[in-house]
């Protein structure tokens, strides 16, 4: 039976180590995004081992993957470049909460407690800009994408011609209505996007079939259109997948999380430190969090919504922003609190990155929440300046009249909801 069904069975610790010296080992665009999140000490190591499998002639990665490096490495790098800018002010809004809800507070004094705050985070604070001036500038000098392109020079694969998407993509259809691995799961993105793990897997299975040599892929997707779990446990690829790449390259297929991939390497090699394997599995179990909390807010708000209403609230979206615009001029020519003007700053860049993305086409369920958001708190902090008296009346009039717009746009975006 296992000859005929082998799909459904595990790798022995004997087929595996075959299958080591036979393979290609790919390596999706998450593992290799991934090189900007690690410690330069994971990164050097990791290296070292991508740079042995080259010189094996064991290296090699889809056309797919690199394009889906390029697109998301500027994102990756200035999340968290942003991050150190949004732990410093999530510190300073800490603090002036404290001070504006409970400034008459009749039983604590508030000034000690300032003093107190201000002595104690003082060191934090400083830790953390000397943190981020110390972070590698990948934006004006990338090492990391150096290395990369030398690693891969000479094995990527070849990119599909607009007939052969075509194809696909009709394919894809048909595919994941009858829920058929890989990329079922993402079914609910933007037509340009949803056949991405669709591509990647018909250019492995062509390496496969040119090379006939197996494939093992190391991969950070955790969707269940890729792996078979048991109990919150992966085991191992589909066997759906298995069975594929099998009836057309003739040969297996196995996947590793970065950080299994290391541990079954240095049972051979014996040269890679535990800590980075720890490492590389932390960073692993964060992004695979992150990605599920993103599916539970999908499923929570009742996934996409439908694709005509988008493209209708987008043109309100849009003329929102234009609201908000020409109030970011008028805040610019008052004088208010500078802690004020921060937090509108941090709310304003925040809201031109989602116009941005809804203006590229880019029009999803998590953009309108995040936007609705946004708005909902760019509304309090106008409030807090009214009611701080800060501004002279006419200025305060004309902030009432733009929180009441921005509340007349968000009840009817909860309408179209």
């Amino acid at each position: 039976m296992k000859k005929i069904f082998k799909e459904y069975h595990q790798f022995t610790k004997q087929e595996l180590q075959q299958l080591w010296k036979a393979c290609l080992f790919v390596f999706d665009s998450n593992t290799l995004l991934n090189m900007y999140r690690y410690s330069r000490e994971t990164v050097k190591t990791y290296f070292d081992v991508l740079n042995e499998l080259k010189k094996k002639k064991q290296l090699w990665i889809p056309y797919q993957v690199g394009y889906e490096f390029y697109e998301n490495r500027i994102n990756v790098i200035s999340e968290y470049e942003k991050s150190y800018d949004e732990i410093l002010s999530i510190i300073k809004k800490a603090k002036s909460d404290i001070e504006d809800k409970y400034k008459d507070h009749p039983f604590l004094d508030l000034c000690k407690i300032r003093e107190m705050m201000n002595k104690g985070l003082s060191g934090v604070v400083r830790r953390i800009k000397r943190v981020k001036n110390d972070h590698p500038k990948w934006l004006e000098k990338d090492e990391v994408l150096e290395k990369l392109n030398q690693l891969f020079e000479g094995d990527i694969g070849n990119n599909y011609d607009e007939k052969k998407l075509n194809e696909i993509k009709k394919e894809g259809k048909e595919r994941y209505e009858k829920k058929i691995p890989p990329g079922f799961k993402d079914d609910k993105k933007p037509e340009d996007k949803k056949y991405g793990d669709l591509i990647l897997w018909y250019q492995i299975i062509d390496k496969a079939k040119e090379s006939k040599k197996p494939i093992v892929l190391i991969s950070g997707d955790v969707k269940e259109d890729w792996w078979l779990e048991k109990d919150g446990k992966r085991l191992m690829p589909l066997p759906q997948l298995k069975k594929e790449i099998s009836d057309k390259a003739g040969v297996d297929f196995h996947i590793y999380t970065a950080d299994r991939f290391l541990e079954f390497y240095k049972t051979e090699k014996k040269e890679i430190d535990n800590r980075t394997i720890e490492e590389v599995r932390k960073i692993r179990k964060l992004e695979e969090k992150r990605m599920m909390m993103r599916r539970m807010e999908m499923i929570e708000r009742g996934r996409e919504l439908d694709p005509r209403m988008l493209e209708r609230y987008s043109m309100e979206n849009i003329d929102l922003f234009e609201i908000l615009e020409d109030l970011m001029m008028k805040i610019d020519e008052s004088e208010i609190h500078p802690r004020h003007k921060e937090e509108l700053d941090r709310l304003f860049r925040r809201i031109r990155e989602l116009r941005n993305r809804i203006v590229h086409g880019e029009i999803d369920r998590m953009s309108f929440d995040k936007f609705y958001r946004y708005t909902k708190e760019i509304s309090f902090v106008l409030n807090k300046i009214i009611r701080s008296e800060e501004i002279h009346s006419e200025l305060s009039k004309r902030f009432r009249e733009y929180i009441d717009r921005l509340e007349h746009l968000n009840q009817r975006f909860i309408r179209y909801m």
